[in-house]
């Protein structure tokens, strides 16, 4: 990865923080030049001398999984019990030893109309987090046999776009996948197919997972999105496209704010 000049490792798991080998990992990783993206469910981080080992490791950045603000919820979609306040724990002590981290919250019929209170707790439980990418569940595996987990576009955008505006109000970043940008309202520049085109990232995945339709021909944001996920129309079989006729991007999207 380092000769092709990817720039940016992402280990993933299982639970990458059980690894006997991580250290020597990120460790030869950086070495080597590469940005290292850490993902974890952060509940051994729960454990504060672990969580300032994991932190003193050298990752760019935790991804962290956190799935819903609500025990109850988290338990369901996660199959654990208990475990939310332990989640909630790893992630202030990876704060509080300095780490960078990104939360993601994957976005399901189990919990869509609770993305304005998860938004709220986030900014009033974890000051300093670097962003939270919302991300829209995508249709493969045990997900693609349950199609009920996934909530119509249209359904989920006001709860989507009232998170993102709640997110803006306290100072925290962040972005949107796997639901197309025009159900984003103002806020369409946030999503990350938009970001990518903008900042000339690779979308080479984006274009092989996502396909546009009929409806998005005369779309004012065609350029920078590639529609919806190919296996959603299969799932939802409703409306998929909500075609822009005129943009003003928000203000509230810092041009320096963008990341791939």
């Amino acid at each position: 990865m380092a000769a092709a000049g990817d720039g940016l490792l992402v280990i993933s798991g299982g639970e990458t923080t059980l690894s006997p080998d991580l250290k020597r990992i990120v460790t030869f990783a950086r070495r080597k030049g590469l940005k290292v993206e850490l993902q974890t469910n952060a509940l051994t981080s729960a454990y504060p001398r672990k969580a300032a080992w994991l932190a003193a490791l050298g990752a760019d950045l935790f991804n962290i999984n956190f799935p819903s603000h609500k025990s109850a919820v988290n338990d369901r979609i996660t199959g654990t019990k208990g475990t939310f306040s332990l989640r909630a724990a790893g992630v202030k002590n990876l704060l509080k030893a300095g780490a960078a981290v990104r939360l993601t919250h994957i976005v399901s019929s189990l919990n869509f109309r609770g993305l304005p209170a998860f938004a709220r707790y986030a900014a009033k439980n974890f000051p300093g987090v670097k962003y939270i990418q919302f991300s829209y569940l995508k249709g493969l595996g045990g997900a693609l046999e349950n199609s009920w987990l996934l909530p119509a576009y249209t359904l989920a955008s006001p709860f989507l776009v009232k998170a993102l505006e709640l997110c803006g109000k306290s100072g925290i970043e962040a972005v949107v996948d796997h639901i197309p940008p025009c159900f984003l309202g103002r806020f369409y520049g946030r999503h990350i197919d938009f970001i990518k085109c903008a900042n000339g990232s690779d979308t080479s995945l984006s274009r092989q997972e996502k396909r546009r339709l009929p409806g998005c021909r005369g779309c004012a944001l065609r350029t920078r999105c590639f529609g919806p996920r190919k296996e959603h129309a299969v799932m939802l079989g409703a409306v998929l496209v909500r075609p822009v006729k005129k943009t003003a991007l928000h203000a509230a999207w810092p041009p320096d704010g963008q990341r791939p």
